[in-house]
């Protein structure tokens, strides 16, 4: 039975004069003059209006006079083609440009819902890490209002034992209108109340214990509901709870940097990297290092079909809109990323039986909404993404736009793209072309096709996904230069779009040393031929790659030139060093 607490929470909120004093006044005088913004504070009773903060970069909600009225859009994370029956996995928006609590102590979060059938609240300790086939779970309290039920879910990282689902039938609440939802932590306990009656009062396996809330809300496809308040309050003397208000940070690049030795030494060489948008705005040593050494990115999932177009009439361009904004402060160019592949789509497009007519409305249209969303704000797109089948010659064939219009569907994006933004530069994207081989001629006949044909198509982007092991070594660099250099002499410019050098399972200093040369060596090439317009990496920091583990939480990777810590690695240090030569 559950510990029934909400007589002891009516005396601990009994209603008293504003008690923050002078402490409260003294830390937030301290933080203004550290020039940082001071956010509200609260203590016993000082209840946190969190609606006050910025929720108009959240997917599928928006400001009404009822509240925020969220409308559900069922983005969700497909799995690989090769395992059809999994199901997708659910990817609700995250308030990421909204209030952030700072929290310690005994708290509260009170929640006020108009119409709320569906509705879904999460309340996030550590936030999720998303890449295009999964998501890494975090930690996290989710309540969800049903018809009949009410549902607390815990999350405790993935897959954990500790993930349990606790279920109040509302029958027994006799509750069918609007509803008082209010979550709060005492002790190691959580407890879960409606109307001020308290309906769950589990152990806390402690999911708020990093000290800050981020907030998302949902609601299934087709459903919306009115989130009309949400306060916070610190519930002792001994707790301490504040409001930050996120925002977009700026940084000064220093002189040594590579980006900035770049811009003066090599102008024609953008240095690149891939975004991720929750490291982006949750992470400050992520975005420092972001912001302060490249000048170029790439948003790496967030602008992928299932992502930003997860419903046919629906878009989810927040996360995004993050990192243009990100790059536009931080005098960055965007690499936009991408329009047309195989994976990544949403099972609306794949398993809607649309005929071919309408498969080519659908891929117009969303080249349209998206490359015109961006007009004038990113330089360059991978419009078609690895077009050929892994290690051969042929097209790959099990894309729904391929079985629409055939071949004829890369020139039709590439044209449907320029005429959005006529001013952006064209790629097409892909891997295992750094050598000549039956892929790499193929791609060069297609490009030297479409270019024939008076296709845009600008560039070729070679993404450099590198293994370093006793039995696999790297393309050499004059390989590459040679195999390069045909593309350049059709006119094209090319890019590195995607390097990483992967290590495996021995990452010894030896081979640190090892994988530094060789980023220094594909470098030296880039430097070398202006027809190269980046040198981008698929990521910066091995604590957030593409290589990691998705059923392991650190697993990390080992293949990119920031150590799990942010810190620079010798891959690091000789790009540095070719750069300052």
């Amino acid at each position: 039975m559950p510990v029934v607490v909400s007589d002891w929470l009516r005396r601990r909120w009994k209603p008293r004069r504003n008690r923050k004093g002078l402490f409260g006044k003294a830390i937030c005088l301290g933080t203004l003059l550290l020039g940082v913004s001071c956010g509200v504070s609260a203590r016993v009773d000082d209840g946190v209006n969190l609606l006050a903060g910025d929720w108009s970069h959240v997917d599928g909600a928006r400001m009404t006079a009822q509240g925020l009225m969220v409308t559900g859009l069922g983005r969700g994370i497909v799995p690989p083609a090769d395992d059809p029956d999994a199901p997708v996995m659910a990817n609700p928006p995250i308030n990421l440009r909204g209030p952030v609590l700072k929290v310690s102590g005994d708290f509260a979060l009170t929640a006020r819902l108009k119409r709320p059938l569906g509705a879904r609240l999460t309340f996030y300790g550590t936030l999720p890490y998303n890449q295009d086939e999964w998501r890494q779970e975090g930690q996290a309290v989710t309540l969800k209002v049903n018809k009949r039920k009410l549902i607390l879910e815990l999350q405790d990282g993935i897959d954990d034992p500790k993930r349990r689902a606790f279920v109040i039938d509302r029958q027994k609440l006799r509750r069918k209108g609007d509803i008082e939802l209010t979550l709060a932590r005492i002790g190691r306990r959580l407890t879960v109340t409606v109307d001020g009656q308290t309906v769950i009062n589990v152990a806390d396996p402690g999911l708020f214990d990093s000290g800050e809330i981020r907030i998302g809300v949902d609601a299934p496809v087709g459903r919306k509901f009115f989130l009309a308040a949400l306060t916070a309050r610190a519930l002792n003397e001994d707790s301490r709870l504040e409001k930050v208000d996120s925002s977009i940070p700026r940084f000064s690049p220093p002189p040594d940097s590579l980006r900035r030795l770049a811009e003066r030494r090599y102008p024609h060489l953008k240095i690149g990297t891939a975004v991720a948008a929750i490291p982006l705005l949750s992470d400050s040593d992520y975005a420092r290092v972001l912001g302060e050494q490249f000048n170029m990115v790439t948003p790496e999932n967030v602008m992928k079909f299932q992502f930003i177009h997860p419903q046919p009439d629906r878009y989810a361009f927040a996360d995004a809109d993050a990192i243009v904004d990100f790059a536009e402060l931080n005098h960055m160019a965007v690499h936009g990323h991408t329009l047309a592949w195989k994976e990544a789509l949403p099972r609306w497009v794949t398993e809607g039986n649309h005929d071919d007519d309408e498969l080519e409305h659908i891929l117009a249209e969303h080249i349209a909404t998206v490359v015109g969303r961006y007009k004038g704000r990113i330089a360059s797109w991978d419009v078609i993404n690895e077009p050929f089948e892994p290690f051969g010659s042929e097209l790959r064939t099990g894309s729904p736009w391929y079985q629409a219009m055939g071949e004829d569907y890369i020139a039709f994006a590439l044209r449907e793209a320029h005429r959005a933004d006529p001013d952006a530069k064209l790629y097409i994207n892909d891997y295992a072309l750094e050598h000549r081989g039956p892929k790499s001629d193929a791609m060069y006949e297609l490009a030297k096709s479409l270019l024939e044909d008076g296709v845009p198509l600008h560039g070729i982007g070679f993404q450099m996904h590198e293994d370093m092991t006793d039995d696999y070594q790297p393309i050499g660099v004059d390989a590459f230069r040679e195999n390069v250099q045909r593309f350049i002499d059709l006119g094209l410019e090319v890019r590195i779009s995607e390097m990483d050098v992967n290590l495996q399972e021995d990452d010894s200093r030896k081979r640190l040393k090892q994988q530094a040369k060789y980023y220094r060596d594909i470098f030296e090439l880039a430097k070398e031929k202006r027809a190269f317009t980046a040198f981008s990496i698929w990521g910066f920091t091995d604590r957030y790659s593409s290589l990691q583990d998705w059923w392991n939480e650190e697993g990390f990777g080992n293949g990119l030139i920031f150590d799990t810590q942010k810190k620079p690695k010798p891959a690091y240090h000789s790009l540095k060093s070719s750069l300052e030569e």
